[in-house]
This record gives structure tokens, C-alpha cells and sequence, in this order.
């Protein structure tokens, strides 16, 4: 440690330090006629009075003390260890839960005699390592990696220590997530690559959206593993009711199949069916043999109109599409010399309407003041001013005739409705839209389904968004073209299929029936036994605003149908409760609210069930384990190599200690000791 004084003035200051205790001194006890001290005493006295009236004299310069301290900072080592329920479903679970625990106490014993270790646990959080249980539903690498990213920026890391199977569900690709971080990273494989007897519900898809009296399909596809000759049923159930079941052989080690089951939509209202897949002898996992899916069924068939600004291919094509769905009733006719009422109609589908020949305000008004659903196709005959200036969700500046050629790039992100992955692929592939060129800026609350991808380069304008401004939805189609896509889209894939999902997709959104109703509970639909369960209610007055005031009481009843009561809490301009966690099982509900002279009432039902994504991937994924270490300079290696892994850690050159060095400013006139000095 190293200490040096400094002062705010220049040292030649001092002086006049010293010649202020030599005169305050020399008046006290010098040639003073008063003092009748000895000699002796007087020069002593003479001598302390100088120093004093000095040093306070000193003080008065702001003098400080500098002190440079060194300390070396420690290599930290970063061990996260996966603690995900995975890792006990293969052969070795005795193994990990045992042996391997002993082994990993060892190893971070070792560890720590040479540098700062700090541990983790990952899986549905990251957590400080206490006791590895492999109790957790979830496995997110990059959870951990951020972690590491946001607390250990600008420290002394040495090496990442990542101990797991390589089995994702949750969060980004773990080489992807790491990508920023810049130190060795090293693994530990654990898990059985080895591919166990399982049989599973991969995917269903279905309409959420049907309509009463029709039959509708529900496609489950499943697979199996090294189940070979072994044989099944996989049934649909509704409201504990078996509907209707089919029976397959597989026939191979690996096995993938689809089934279709076709369900009429008899009752109005929203009903939930579950697929369950027996089990077979020696499968192990029985957690991904069912899945729950909720279908809402509507009573009536909805009316569109096509209303164009002239003949275009595009009309007769997105016709075409509709003319698939039995659901829809679609009319085309012209602005000019329209004279039908827009009300009786439940989506107007505008072809280049506002145009530059006619800007269709009285139309475009109505579809505002009756809230009409509205889909807006763009050409090279819009007039963009006046779209602008009626359609909140996008505003498009660019000059009248200046357009370019668009592909359509899919938004992974979308979320306003279900679209098939190979289809939005086949979309790709379509001929450019061609579409508007300029500045692109979407309001708060629109999705984009679909980005503008020019020249190879995919922008952030988009192609195809849909808004929801206070329950009233629309969208918009920025180009022309439609009528190619169809086309190719028939050359490439023989059939329709892209461009009739494209657009029946986004017209039973726009036309799906908005709630409107006084008093609703909100549920999930189907729960985590792990999670609190949360409902939400809504309560309007006549004028449509949300009221909290009146008490809104819940009835709750179980399959045994016994039956818990429960109050809602007023919470912000709404309604919301906690049942904390319940077990598994179908839960249906009685809500009651009275409101002035009218009760409203609610009723549902929601389902609780173990939600286990770790059953859904049972096979370790050690290759993603090795190039994420390869990709950071590190290795992988296996549990039974753990010493191994210390050794090379330690041995590494580069993992080295940092001397740093840091200056403390001290002021003199602050230090208790000094003041205590010359008071005494």
C-alpha cells in the first residue's frame, strides 16, 4: 500500500503555514510582558502553540491523504448444472441421483481450493446450486447463459462449466444464446442417447373457430419409438365421453402417423375434447400420451363482401379461396353504382378501395361508425392518402405510382391465429407482390403476419398485418398479385392449399365473434398444477365501461362435484382471484354478479393438469453439447471424465489472476484522530 499527501493550493502555501504558527506564537510568548512562565516552560508551551495554530492553519489548505491498495482478483469459474426431470427418465438415473453426486461435490471441492466458484442450478429458473434433485418441468439453456451475461460483464471468467443432457423446451437455441459470450465453455454430457420406448401425441390441429350443424376435422399426429409390433388405440374423449377411437400396428422403430377425426358441431358455445393414446407394455413416459384443445362453436353462417374498384385477377382469386369455406357466403360488386346496405354484411373485403379515381369516403365512414370488420387489399390504383387517413393500423407515405416487387417473409412471431409451417414455406416461394415503396410505420396493437422481403433482404415493412382498435378488427394486404400466387402456388404443390389458408385464416379472424357480453370470467382454459391458477372477470355498465364495484362471487366445483365458494378482489378497473394450486382435474365454474336491479351469470369450465414438457424429448442431445464447446474453445466430456475436466481447467494458461489497484482520498480534517489531537 502506498500513501502520499496532497493539498488543493501550491506548496509553496506552506510557508505562510508555518509563518502564522511562528507569529501566533511569538505574540503569545515572546516579549509578552503578561506572561510570568519560566523560561523553560514558555519555549515549550511556545513550541506546542506553534505546531498547533500551524497544522490548523495547514488544515484550511484542504489537504488530503492518498492511499493506492492491490488486490488481486480470483478466476471465476461458472458451473450450471441442468436440474430438469429428464435426466432421471433414461437408464442411468440411479447413477446421477448417487454416484454422480459425489462426484460432482468433489469436483467443486477441488475447484475451489484454485479459484472463485460460483454454481448454478437451470431448468425453469436459475438458481444458486444447493441440492440437485432433478425436480424441474422445464429445461432453458439460455435462461443460464443470460444470467451469466448479466451479472458477470467486465469480471475475471475463466471457464463456463455446463453440466446437462442437451434436451431444449424451452427458451432459444442454446449455441445461439451463448454466441455472445467470450469465454471457454466446457460440458459435461449426461442423459442416454439412446432412443427409449416411448409413444407420444407429436401435434393436433384444428379449427378453433366452427360452426354449429357442420363437421369438422381434428388431425392428431403421433410417433413412437422402438416400439416396433406393438399395437394401440388412440381415442377422443368429450366431457369424460369417449367419441370415437381408431386402432394402429406400429410397424417400425421408428414410427409417425396421422389421424383424423370428424366431429360434428352440434351445440353452440365453446367445447373441449381430449386426445388420449393408450399406453403400451414397457413404456416408461405416459405424461405425452394426451392433450387437451378447446373449439369454439358459432351458430350461423357469416356474409362477406368483395367490394372493388374495378375487374382484377386478384378478386376472382381470393373468390375462389373463399368459395372452399362452407361457412361464408361471398358477394362481389363495384363501387360504381353500389347501392346495397354495407350493414348486412359481416366483413367488407375492399379491392383497392379508397383508388385514385374514387376515394369512397361515404363507404369507408359507414365501415367506421358500424364497426364493420374491414380487410384492405392495396394495388397500383390506391389512393394512400386517403387509406391513411382511415385506417389507423398502418400508414403508408409514398409517392402515387411508385412501387416495387415484394416476397412475403414469414413473422415467427405471430400470434393472432394458427398457420401451418409448410404452407407458410410454400408462401415464400410465391412471385413478388407488387406493393407501395416508401415509409412504413404501424400503430401500437397491429401484427404483422407477414414482412416485405425485397431483393433478398427482408425489410421491416410488412406485407400482410392485422389491428384490433377496441374490438373491431381489420387488416390489410399491401399489394397486387394474388392471382400468381395461386397460380404458382398450383404449379409447385399441385393444389390451392397456401393461398386458401392465407386467406380463410384471415377472414375467420376478422369475422370471429368479439365477446360483448355485460359479465365474463377469463381463464387460461387449461392449467399447470405447478402454477397458481388465476381467473379474471369483466364487468360493464350500459355505457360499456368496466366496473369493479359490485361483488362478484365464484362457485367452484370438481369432478366429484363438491363445491368450494370463492369472492373475487376488485383489482384495477377489473376483477381477479387466486385458487393457488389445485390438482389435476376438470374444474367448472358458476360466476355471479349483481349489477343495479340485473344479475349476470357466467359459467365455464377450465382443466388442471401435469404439464410435463420434459416427457416430450427423452433422447440427449450431446452433439448440440460438443459444438456448443467447440464453438467457445472448450470440450465436452462425459460424467465419468469429471476429474479429467479439473485437471484441464486448471492447468489452462489463460485462466489467471488480475492484479488491480485502487486509490482512496482520504481528507485530513475528516480523521477523528487529528481533530481529537488538537483539542487536547
Amino acid at each position: 500500500m502506498n500513501t502520499e499527501i496532497f493539498i488543493s493550493y501550491s506548496w509553496w502555501s506552506l510557508v505562510m503555514v508555518f509563518f502564522a504558527g511562528l507569529l501566533y506564537a511569538s505574540l503569545l510568548y515572546v516579549k509578552n510582558r503578561n506572561n510570568k512562565l519560566s523560561s523553560g516552560v514558555s519555549v515549550l508551551l511556545f513550541c506546542f502553540r506553534f505546531i498547533s495554530i500551524s497544522f490548523l492553519t495547514f488544515l484550511l489548505l484542504s489537504p488530503y491523504i492518498k492511499t493506492r491498495n492491490k488486490y488481486i482478483e480470483k478466476p471465476i469459474v461458472i458451473v450450471g448444472h441442468d436440474n430438469s426431470s429428464s435426466i432421471l427418465m433414461g437408464k442411468d438415473s440411479l447413477y446421477y441421483q448417487g454416484e454422480f453426486k459425489e462426484s460432482l461435490v468433489s469436483f467443486l471441492d477441488e475447484l475451489e481450493g484454485k479459484f472463485e466458484v460460483d454454481s448454478y442450478l437451470f431448468g425453469d429458473k436459475v438458481v444458486g446450486l444447493v441440492d440437485v434433485n432433478y425436480g424441474d418441468q422445464m429445461s432453458n439453456y439460455s435462461d443460464f447463459f443470460n444470467h451469466i451475461r448479466d451479472n458477470y460483464n467486465g469480471l475475471n471468467v475463466g471457464a463456463v462449466v455446463l453440466i446437462g443432457d442437451g434436451i431444449v423446451n424451452n427458451g432459444l437455441d442454446p449455441v445461439t444464446a451463448a454466441s455472445e459470450l467470450n469465454y471457454p465453455i466446457f460440458t459435461v454430457a449426461m442423459g442416454d442417447t439412446i432412443q427409449s420406448k416411448d409413444l407420444k401425441i407429436d401435434d393436433v390441429r384444428h379449427n378453433s373457430i366452427v360452426y354449429s350443424g357442420d363437421t369438422f376435422p381434428i388431425e392428431v399426429n403421433i410417433s413412437a419409438n422402438s416400439l416396433k409390433g406393438d399395437a394401440s388405440k388412440i381415442r377422443l374423449y368429450e366431457n369424460n365421453a369417449e367419441v370415437q377411437y381408431k386402432g394402429f400396428k406400429i410397424d417400425g422403430d421408428i414410427y409417425n402417423n396421422s389421424f383424423v377425426f370428424n366431429v360434428l358441431a352440434s351445440t353452440k358455445g365453446k367445447r373441449r375434447f381430449e386426445i388420449v393414446i393408450d399406453g403400451v407394455e414397457d413404456e416408461k413416459v405416459l405424461d405425452n400420451n394426451s392433450r387437451n384443445i378447446f373449439v369454439d362453436v358459432l351458430d350461423s353462417k357469416k356474409r362477406i363482401l368483395i367490394l372493388a374498384n374495378a375487374p382484377h385477377p386478384d378478386i376472382g382469386a381470393i373468390k375462389q379461396s373463399l368459395d372452399t369455406n362452407p361457412n361464408l357466403e361471398v358477394e362481389i360488386d363495384y363501387l360504381t353504382g353500389y347501392q346495397k346496405n354495407i350493414n348486412e354484411f359481416d366483413l367488407v373485403i375492399l379491392h383497392q378501395l379508397p383508388s385514385i379515381t374514387n376515394s369512397a369516403p361515404r363507404v369507408l365512414r359507414s365501415l367506421i361508425d358500424n364497426e364493420i370488420p374491414t380487410l384492405y387489399v392495396l394495388g397500383n390504383q390506391s389512393r394512400l392518402s386517403v387509406f391513411n387517413r382511415f385506417y389507423d393500423g398502418l400508414n403508408i407515405n409514398s409517392a402515387t405510382g411508385s412501387t416495387t416487387g415484394a416476397q412475403f417473409e414469414a413473422n415467427k412471431q405471430f400470434s393472432l391465429f394458427s398457420f401451418n409451417t409448410s404452407l407458410e414455406n410454400q408462401l415464400q416461394v410465391f412471385p413478388p407482390l407488387s406493393v407501395p415503396m416508401g415509409n412504413y410505420r404501424l400503430a401500437e396493437g397491429s401484427e404483422i403476419f407477414g414482412w416485405q422481403k425485397i431483393l433478398d433482404l427482408t425489410t421491416e415493412f410488412p406485407l400482410i398485418s392485422f389491428y384490433d382498435k377496441t374490438g373491431v378488427r381489420s387488416g390489410v394486404i399491401v399489394g397486387e398479385g394474388l392471382w400468381q400466387w395461386r397460380i404458382q402456388n398450383y404449379i409447385n404443390f399441385n393444389d390451392f392449399d397456401a393461398v386458401n389458408a392465407l386467406i380463410n385464416k384471415s377472414v375467420m379472424y376478422l369475422i370471429a365473434d368479439v365477446d360483448k357480453r355485460r359479465f365474463k370470467v377469463i381463464t387460461q382454459g387449461e392449467y399447470d398444477t405447478r402454477y397458481d391458477i388465476t381467473l379474471d372477470a369483466e364487468l360493464y355498465n350500459k355505457s360499456l365501461e368496466l366496473d369493479n364495484k359490485p361483488e362478484v362471487l365464484l362457485t367452484l366445483f370438481n369432478e366429484n362435484n363438491e363445491q368450494f365458494s370463492f369472492v373475487f378482489s376488485p383489482y384495477e378497473d377489473f376483477y381477479t382471484i387466486n385458487l393457488n394450486k389445485l390438482p389435476v382435474g376438470i374444474y367448472t365454474y358458476k360466476a355471479t354478479v349483481k349489477q343495479g336491479n340485473n344479475i349476470y351469470i357466467d359459467r365455464g369450465e377450465f382443466v388442471v393438469k401435469q404439464i410435463d414438457n420434459e416427457s416430450y424429448f427423452l433422447n440427449a442431445d450431446h452433439r448440440m453439447l460438443n459444438r456448443l464447446a467447440y464453438n467457445h474453445n472448450g470440450k465436452m466430456y462425459y460424467p465419468n471424465q469429471i476429474n479429467e475436466l479439473n485437471k484441464e481447467i486448471s492447468e489452462m494458461e489463460d485462466i489467471v489472476s488480475k492484479i488491480h489497484y485502487q486509490d482512496k482520498f482520504i481528507g485530513i480534517n475528516s480523521l477523528v484522530y487529528i481533530m481529537l489531537g488538537l483539542i487536547l
